[in-house]
């Protein structure tokens, strides 16, 4: 992302923002183009957030537009705390601000580096509704996160890298469908629980949690949760609950790499 900005130089290949190559001699109109907050949000604590945004208008060489800094400071949950001082917010207050100084000057897109680094649960969800409000506004939103969760909540397309490669690529959805498999989760009565493998004996069953009858069924091709709920009746077990076992990305994600994997690689995501 520091390539895509022009703040590192890459050592081969090369890079394009908004069509422009990095290091081009119209680059700088690019740069004009696009918003950013790479890591923690660069801001003047002493001053207030209006302050803030107004000094960053003035450094990208714009008029000082009242209105739009005030839909800004709305548009991050700010409005209530715009003349307290940036150094006197919460670390979630801050990444808010450093999203509203990168939207100043009206972007085409915004990159963002783990916006919610570092942030509380409270913090973390305020970042993901304020990343899903950004494209309804025409602002695409290009986020390298290693929170998979909050990723698969709030991103639209996935680049997905590991060791510096690209490894997989499209919509979340079809990521998710690519890894996907055939199992159902039954919650069954927990006296059928330690029946239900034994009734269902043609099936791969896996005792997730026997207490309380929480098991995986693997089906065969051609079924589907209809056939495997009158399997369960014809041998006289019924089920309180059946649906497909869903995949995370998180699981996804382990998969395209390594099954031993830790989640502590690389992926971006953009919301469009």
């Amino acid at each position: 992302m520091k390539m895509l900005l022009g703040l590192v130089k890459p050592t081969s290949g090369r890079a394009s923002l908004l069509g422009t190559d990095v290091g081009a001699a119209d680059f700088t109109h690019a740069l004009r183009r696009t918003g950013a907050l790479i890591e923690a949000p660069a801001l003047y604590e002493r001053l207030s957030a209006r302050k803030n945004l107004e000094l960053q208008a003035l450094a990208l060489g714009i008029a000082v537009d009242k209105k739009r800094i005030d839909e800004l400071l709305e548009l991050v949950d700010l409005s209530g705390r715009a003349k307290d001082k940036a150094g006197g917010y919460s670390l979630g207050m801050k990444q808010r601000l450093g999203i509203a100084v990168g939207l100043i000057g009206n972007p085409e897109i915004v990159v963002l580096d783990e916006p919610a680094n570092g942030l509380d649960p409270a913090g973390i969800v305020e970042i993901r509704e304020l990343l899903r409000r950004l494209p309804a506004m025409g602002t695409t939103v290009l986020v390298s996160s290693h929170q998979l969760a909050e990723v698969q909540q709030a991103c639209d397309g996935l680049v997905v890298l590991a060791e510096g490669r690209l490894i997989a690529q499209g919509t979340t959805e079809e990521i998710l469908r690519s890894h996907q498999t055939n199992a159902f989760i039954v919650r069954v009565d927990p006296v059928e629980t330690s029946l239900i493998g034994h009734r269902l004996s043609n099936l791969d069953v896996n005792v997730i949690d026997e207490a309380t009858g929480l098991v995986s069924v693997s089906l065969p091709d051609g079924w589907d949760g209809r056939t495997l709920n009158q399997a369960l009746v014809a041998e006289d077990i019924f089920a309180f609950e059946l649906a497909p076992e869903k995949v995370s990305l998180e699981e996804a994600f382990l998969t395209m790499t390594h099954p031993t994997a830790t989640p502590a690689l690389n992926g971006a995501a953009h919301v469009h």
